[in-house]
C-alpha cells in the first residue's frame, strides 16, 4: 500500500528516497539490552530511536507474548526489534513504504537472529488476523492520507485486538483519538502523557 500523499520535505514517506544512502552503525537499547543495529539516510530517525518511539516502547510489557502484531509505518524497525527480542512466539509484521526501511529491517533481524519478523505489504494482511498494532504513526504525510491508512491497518485488527499509538501532542494527537473514536468506532484510552507526546490504547467499545 502506497501513503497515497508524496511529502517532498518527507523523504522519509518515498518508496525510493531520493537522498544518497549512507549506511551507518549506532548503538541503541531494545529488547532490554545494548544492540549495534543499521541505520540509513533517507529513512526516520537514522541516528536512533526517535522521543516517540522510546515513550511507546516504555509500555512494551503490554505487547502480546504469542500471536500477530503489526508494526505501521515501522521505519529501520525500533518497534519491531523490541518487541520481536521481548516476544519470541510472536510474529511482528513490519509495515513500511520506504523500500531503504524494509532493507534495514531485514538486515537488522537477520544480524539479531530474529526468526519471528515477517515484513508485508499492509494489502497482503488478511482483515481480522492481527492481535495488535503497535505504531508511531506517519502523522505528517496528512491527515487524509493517515487517516486512509490507519482504517485500513484497523481493519486486519480481530475483534478482541487492540493497538498502541504514540503521537506528539502538537501534532494532533487529540484530534486524531477524537477520529478513531468517532469514525472506526473504538474506544480510546490514553496511558501515557509524556514530553510532549501521547500514548493511546485503542480497542473496541
Amino acid at each position: 500500500m502506497q501513503y497515497g500523499l508524496a511529502v517532498s520535505d518527507n523523504h522519509y514517506f518515498d518508496k525510493n528516497p531520493h537522498i544518497p544512502s549512507q549506511r551507518q552503525r549506532v548503538e541503541v537499547e531494545l529488547g532490554g539490552k545494548l544492540l549495534d543495529v543499521v541505520t540509513d539516510a533517507g529513512v526516520f530517525s537514522s541516528s536512533g530511536v526517535d522521543k516517540g518511539t522510546q515513550i511507546l516502547l516504555k509500555h512494551s510489557e503490554l505487547a502480546s507474548k504469542q500471536g500477530r502484531i503489526l508494526d505501521l509505518g515501522a521505519g529501520w524497525g525500533p518497534i519491531t526489534l523490541e518487541l520481536a527480542l521481548r516476544n519470541p512466539e510472536t510474529v511482528v509484521y513490519p509495515v513500511e513504504v520506504n523500500s531503504r526501511a524494509l532493507e534495514l529491517i531485514e538486515t537488522n533481524s537477520k544480524s539479531l537472529g530474529l526468526k519471528n519478523v515477517e515484513p508485508v505489504d499492509l494489502d497482503s494482511i488478511a482483515e481480522s488476523s492481527i492481535d495488535q498494532i503497535w505504531s508511531n504513526p506517519p502523522i505528517r504525510i496528512g491527515k487524509r492520507a493517515l487517516h486512509d491508512l490507519l482504517r485500513s491497518a484497523f481493519s486486519k485488527l480481530k475483534p478482541a485486538g487492540e493497538a498502541f499509538l504514540v503521537v506528539q501532542k502538537h501534532l494532533g494527537s487529540d484530534s486524531l483519538a477524537r477520529w478513531i473514536e468517532q469514525e472506526l468506532g473504538y474506544s480510546v484510552e490514553k496511558i501515557d502523557n509524556s514530553k510532549g507526546f501521547r500514548v493511546f490504547r485503542v480497542a473496541r467499545s
